[in-house]
This record gives C-alpha cells, structure tokens and sequence, in this order.
C-alpha cells in the first residue's frame, strides 16, 4: 500500500483550452504566420536554463554519490540514494515555488541463489532478471527455440512460439524488443522456463561472448511469468546449435535452475508540485534519482535529476507564472524495473483515479550526458523506428516542440525509439500523452551520427553506462549544454499559455476567420482572431516533421536548410515566432480511456 502524502486538488470543471497549432509552416524558406497571435514577450528560448545551472547539482550529486560507494553508490535501497533525495528536497523546497513531498510504495526485493542449464552434462551458467520469477528446486523439460520469418530467435511476437510445445524450456536472443516482451510472450505460449542470450557486441569494448548480462531489468513483477533468467552469447549459441541439430524426434533436453526469493522493501519518489498554475492541469516532468549499485551513476541518471532541479530552480525565477500546474518527480528503484513510476501511475488509478485524468502530459529525462553523445527525442510520430507499445495520441506533438526547438536553432537531431523503457511506460499505458530527449547508453554510433555530432563512430554512445566509471569526469560538457535549454523549452512549452489577447473582432460567439494562407512576413498590428482548431502539421513522406527538409536514413533533419537552400534571416526570425505557437500548444484534454 502506498502512503502518498501529495494533497489533489479539489475536483472542479476544467478550464476550456484550444488546441493551437503545433508549429509555423516553412515552405520555400517562407514562413506562414499564424494570423491569430502574435510574439508574446518571452523569448523562444524561454525558462533560460543552462548547462552550468544543471552541472551545479550534477556536480552535488556526484559528491554524494562518490561518498556512499561503499554502500551501493544511490542504489534504491541505500543510504546513498536517501543523501541524494534530501539534497534534491532542499533543493526544491528552497525555491518556494514548490510544495515538496515523499511518496513511500513497497518493493518487491529478489535475493538471488543459483541460475543455471545444464544440457547434455554441460551446466551453463547464467545471470538473472531483476524482478522475473524463480524455481522451487529444478526443472527438467525439452529444449526449444522461438522462430521469426528471418529464422532468428528473437520471440518478439506471440507468433514466433507456434511450434514451442507446452512446458518447454525456450532459448530466446536478445535483441529489437523488451525482456518483458519476450518473457510474456513466452509465458503466453506455456513456457516452462526461459533464458535470453546475450546478442554480438563490438569487439572495440572489449565485450566477451562469456560475459553475462547484469543489472537487467525485466518490468514489474508478475507471479504469473514463467521463471526466466539469461545466458551469456556463448552458451546460448551453442545450446542453439544442439537444439537446431537434433531430430524432430529426439528433442534435446535440459534441466534449469533459477534460485531465486522476494523480500519486500520500501523506497520512496521524490514529488514536487508548483504552487502557481491550474491543478486541474498538471504537467508531470521526471527522472530517476536511483543508480546501480556498480558505479556512481553520473550520466545514469543523476544527469536527469539534475536537470529537473536546474529546470526548478527557473520556474520559479520566472517573471510569468506558469499556466498549468507543473509537478516534478524524482523515481526511485528504475534500475530493478521502473518501479517508482510505476507505484506512482498504480496509486493513482487505485486512490485517486480523478488526479491522474488532471496530467494532460509527462516529459521524460533519462541520461543526457552520454560520453559520445547523440541528441535523441522519444520518436512518437514513429517516423523513424515503429513503437514496440501503444502511443497514446499527443505524444507526437510533443516531440514535434522539441525537434522545432532543434531546427531553429540548427541543432542536429535524431529519433530515439519509442519503446517505453524508462520512467514514461505506466503513463503511456495509461493513455497519457508523453515525450522526452535522451543522449545514449549501449546503442552503437553510427559514422553518420558521429558527423553530426562528434565522438567515435562504432562505439557505445556511453561506453561507462552502469559501470564504475560513470562518473562526473566522463560526462560530456558538450550534451549538458545542448540538452538542458531544450528541457527548459518543452517545459514552457506545456506548461505556460504563450499568446496574447487577440482583437476584440469577431465578436464573441462567431466563428472565426480560417486562417491567412498568405505568405507573412510579420505580424499584423491588429492580428485577427484564432481559427477554432488548427491542426499540427502532418509528418512529411520522409517521416521527419513537415517542412523541415530531407532526412538521411535514421538521421533527423538538422534544420540548416530547406529543399537544399539556406533560410532566410526572414523566415528564420519567424520560425522563432512559429515557435512561441508551438510554446502555446496545449496538448488535448485526455480522452476516454480505452
């Protein structure tokens, strides 16, 4: 049970709100400009956070981070990670644009005994999963292999386990989607037991097919799954080899062990709600605070941490108030399974259902001082890679505020998947519009990405991600400075009404006007009345925002050029107001849940 000492606004009608159009139109290096509003006072770059005020408390949490190494560095459940929740709370508090509160939820803690398959007398050691199931004892069944349409054995889809009989042990790749994903699947098909082999790294880390898969989370536990638990490369490629070879009548056969108990824990999130703004409107932006226990989690993810106290901090500097209430939230326990969120999302829907309709979006920030960075947005228009879970509706509008900051500053840009493994899964199951940035962790840079962005091509885009050398002195200065105005902007963006009053004419209850479809060079002095609706701009046939320009290959535009030609200084300066609009868009009211 949860012990949540937030206090929910008292239920009243909510405020009408018009959707606004997401983005100007650039078209020929022209900009359209909507006819409804023009510039308010604040610039595009808005909340004005900067890279220096995020690498203050970076530098703070290192420190405390480095003077619990012994006791697990901000692991969840030490006295690290409670050091690390105290700074940030006096943080928050010392603002006084925050009222500031823990939420306390249980944990189910695994204390982890033997993981192995022994087939054919060989015994093959493995690894577990954080929050997967055990077995009482040991099981012995036939061994089997998902199959895909490429022969690979990834069981990324229910189909892949047609021909897994019942009660298998089922060998499973790594690799393209979740652990959850394939745990369930496998269930789903009456697995026995499961184990997941560790894919090919690159040679460069220095990566042995011998090693294990450590630190690997799982989702949430189900006592419902089949125990699973994970292999190194090397033994399941030969485990592989034996099944693929033997008869169709004489399966091979191998006997799992996964010791494993739950112990029950209690952590707490750190949650901070703005004092100004609607409450029946709420903002929700957040960060995992925990680390693993292997390292000091510098990047992973007291980088994220920082920035939501940075981005503080600027809120409540701001002349203007904030329109909508803006709530920040610290996790605890991501690393043992995006746990803290997810407590979070469950206690709302068990307790307080109204509350949880009042979060029109949530913004998510996971590492963002990747050694050899990339500049990554949570791809939610699917433009790029197609989502392993659903999207809900608004979320592509919400990366669509950030790849428009990028463009018009000229900042090259990338689509990360939207996959749902860190802090925004229990809100996008829950239908709640959601978006984040993140700069990298065990993806392969490309020499494509590395021109773009500096760094080592073929490499990690975090080479210390979950080790000992995460720390201040390996975060990249360069993805600080880049990361942090755009977190200030996406905040402003959701969360401050950005336009002006427009003219007294037509008179109240006419329809208005369809908007000018003129080229506009600047605003009018008497700007008319806003459409009703306006649409966000449809992603182009390339899948990158409209008008933005040709994409490479998984490459986002870098918003340098249209069509091949430089932007003029005219329709530069008005892709500026363009997105003091798309600063103005209030994601649409949440639907009906499904």
């Amino acid at each position: 049970m949860l012990r949540n000492t937030l206090h929910s606004p008292p239920s009243r009608a909510r405020r009408a709100s018009a959707l606004l159009a997401t983005a100007a139109l650039v078209g020929g290096g022209l900009l359209i400009a909507p006819a409804a509003f023009a510039a308010p006072a604040t610039p595009p770059d808005d909340l004005g956070v900067t890279g220096a005020d995020v690498m203050t408390h970076l530098t703070e949490l290192s420190d405390i981070s480095e003077s619990f190494a012994a006791d697990g560095y901000r692991v969840w459940n030490g006295p690290g990670y409670e050091a690390a929740a105290r700074y940030a709370e006096q943080v928050l508090e010392g603002t006084g644009a925050f009222t500031v509160s823990r939420q306390t939820f249980e944990v189910p803690t695994p204390e982890f005994g033997e993981a192995s398959l022994t087939v054919d007398g060989t015994t093959y050691t493995g690894s577990h999963f954080d929050l997967s199931e055990g077995i009482e004892g040991d099981y012995t069944a036939q061994l089997s292999l998902p199959s895909d349409a490429d022969g690979a054995h990834l069981g990324c889809e229910p189909g892949d386990f047609a021909a897994v009989p019942a009660g298998a042990i089922v060998l499973i790749q790594r690799g393209i989607c979740t652990f959850e994903a394939k745990i369930d699947n496998a269930t789903a098909a009456g697995a026995g037991a499961v184990f997941v082999y560790n894919n090919e790294r690159p040679a460069e880390e220095g990566v042995s097919p011998d090693d294990q898969l450590t630190n690997v989370a799982s989702g949430p536990r189900n006592e419902d799954d089949s125990p699973a638990a994970t292999l190194p490369q090397a033994s399941g490629d030969a485990i592989a080899a034996l099944v693929a070879a033997a008869p169709a009548d004489v399966p091979v056969e191998g006997t799992a062990v996964i010791e494993k108990q739950f112990l029950v824990t209690e952590s707490f999130n750190v949650i901070a709600d703005s004092i100004a703004g609607d409450p029946d409107d709420t903002v929700v932006i957040g960060a995992h605070l925990d680390g693993v226990a292997e390292g000091p989690g510098v990047n992973d993810n007291a980088s994220g941490s920082a920035a939501i106290l940075a981005l503080a901090e600027r809120i409540a500097a701001s002349e203007t108030p904030n329109d909508k209430r803006i709530r920040l939230a610290l996790w605890s326990a991501e690393e043992v399974g995006l746990v803290g969120s997810t407590a979070y999302v469950d206690d709302l829907i068990a307790n307080d259902p109204a509350e949880l309709e009042r979060i029109s979006s949530y913004l998510n920030y996971d590492m963002i001082g990747s050694e050899n960075f990339t500049v990554g947005v949570y791809d939610a228009n699917e433009s790029t890679y197609e989502a392993p879970v659903e999207i809900p509706a608004g979320s592509a509008e919400i990366e669509q505020i950030y790849t428009d900051y990028f463009d018009a500053i000229d900042q090259p840009w990338i689509d990360t998947e939207y996959s749902g493994r860190s802090d925004y899964q229990a809100f996008i199951d829950n239908g709640i519009p959601a978006g984040g940035l993140f700069s990298g962790a065990d993806d392969i840079k490309t020499e494509e990405q590395a021109r773009l962005f500096g760094g080592t091509a073929g490499v990690f885009m975090d080479r210390n991600y979950h080790t000992i050398d995460d720390t201040l002195a390996n975060v990249n200065r360069d993805a600080i400075d880049i990361f942090a105005p755009a977190i200030g902007h996406a905040a402003f963006a959701l969360a401050w009404d950005a336009t002006v009053e427009p003219s007294p004419e037509p008179t109240p209850g006419e329809p208005s006007p369809e908007p000018t479809t003129e080229p506009t060079v600047a605003p009018t002095a008497e700007p008319t009345a806003a459409p009703t609706t306006a649409p966000s701009p449809a992603p182009s046939a390339t899948g990158g925002p409209a008008g933005s320009g040709p994409r490479g290959g998984d490459l986002a535009n870098t918003g340098s050029d249209v069509d091949g030609s430089p932007l003029p200084a005219v329709g530069a300066g008005m892709l500026a107001l363009g997105l003091i609009v798309a600063a103005g868009t209030v994601i649409a009211r949440r639907r009906t849940q499904q």
